[in-house]
């Protein structure tokens, strides 16, 4: 069976599809990605084959600033997503689906044009989750901008308690699959330094590689906490320079990027933005979070975990150094966070694996 992945040219939209991707191939599946020839490289790099179609980030990104009007970040999401890069995607993708001649077309859920590919291909196509649903609202108005008819099947890769209960809403096919992270591709490996951090408690920060240059939060992260007794290990994205953050003490250690599937083992808690791959990277691990949202539904993300009690959140007007400094302290004090975390994450390895959602993708193939 041929598998078509779609995705949006971003990290947190192919990480969470890899796991799934690769136990195809371990099924004996041949399996390609589309999406942004730039973005080609970090596929190719994960060992599958890459068909370029729709535009890079820069160019999305830069098209929906231009032709958006509005505050609320679902619906610059739901401009950006199906009002810009689905329409300049779909030609590509339509292209790729003739050519290449898939059996089944999965899909993450903000790359809408899957589902017309499939359709325009007459094959199934399955939406795949990034975590917790976006906005009811984000959902209705992406269908005004591209509508579509449902997929044949969503996997869900969000563990129930933390799912929004709108999900029944977008979807009567939903089937649950465990989050299974995945960030490391050939060559990246855990800066030596890890093995020799001093015993004390492990703090990890980053804001994700799209909300890295939020003006001042990483470095009112870096100033709460860099005399703290911890070790401070601190990710400012591939796109910024870790000397911009000047000289730090030597329990801090400021990188580009760190496969977290390799450090979270190392931590004791998560300083984050709440994106949903990140989020559930540390749940999985079953480490209490400070969340600092910055954008699209990480709002949602973190205020859903601050009620469950895995997570603190402070909102942008909310971060300086001492709510910082003070929310840490909280989290590596207060044992009943890392209890709550630890529950999800007993619920999040109860999920089924991908290797058992494989046989349901290829009833559907075959179909």
């Amino acid at each position: 069976m041929r598998v078509l992945c779609s995705c949006v040219p971003g990290y947190g939209h192919f990480h969470p599809m890899v796991p799934l991707a690769r136990a195809l191939q371990g099924g004996g599946h041949d399996v390609a990605f589309a999406t942004a020839g730039r973005f080609c490289g970090r596929v190719t790099a994960a060992g599958f084959r890459a068909f370029p179609a729709g535009l890079n980030p820069g160019q999305l990104v830069e098209r929906a600033l231009q032709s958006f009007t509005g505050e609320e970040p679902w619906r610059f999401g739901a401009h950006m997503f199906a009002g810009i890069a689905a329409p300049a995607k779909l030609p590509g993708l339509l292209d790729v689906v003739d050519a290449w001649h898939p059996d089944l077309l999965v899909h993450e859920v903000t790359d809408f044009a899957g589902p017309p590919a499939a359709a325009h291909g007459g094959i199934p196509s399955v939406a795949h989750s990034l975590g917790p649903m976006f906005p009811l609202e984000f959902h209705r108005l992406a269908a005004e901008l591209l509508p579509q008819e449902r997929g044949a099947l969503y996997l869900d890769i969000c563990p129930p308690r933390l799912q929004s209960a709108d999900i029944t809403e977008l979807t009567a096919s939903a089937a649950p699959l465990r989050p299974v992270t995945f960030d490391a591709v050939a060559g990246e490996t855990l800066p030596r330094w890890v093995e020799e951090l001093p015993p004390q408690p492990t703090v990890y920060v980053t804001l994700g590689t799209l909300d890295n240059d939020a003006p001042g939060v990483i470095e009112a992260a870096v100033e709460g906490l860099r005399d703290e007794p911890l070790n401070l290990v601190v990710t400012v994205g591939p796109n910024r320079d870790p000397e911009e953050l000047g000289s730090q003490p030597p329990n801090v250690h400021v990188e580009r990027y760190v496969p977290q599937s390799l450090l979270l083992p190392h931590c004791d808690a998560v300083v984050a933005h709440g994106g949903s791959g990140t989020m559930l990277a540390a749940l999985g691990h079953a480490l209490p979070m400070l969340l600092l949202p910055q954008g699209a539904n990480q709002f949602w993300n973190a205020g859903r975990c601050a009620d469950l009690g895995v997570a603190m959140r402070l909102l942008p007007r909310e971060v300086d150094a001492v709510a910082v400094r003070n929310g840490v302290r909280a989290l590596l004090s207060r044992p009943e966070l890392r209890q709550r975390a630890a529950e999800v994450a007993v619920e999040i390895a109860g999920m089924p694996a991908p290797e058992d959602v494989v046989p349901r993708l290829e009833s559907l193939g075959k179909a």
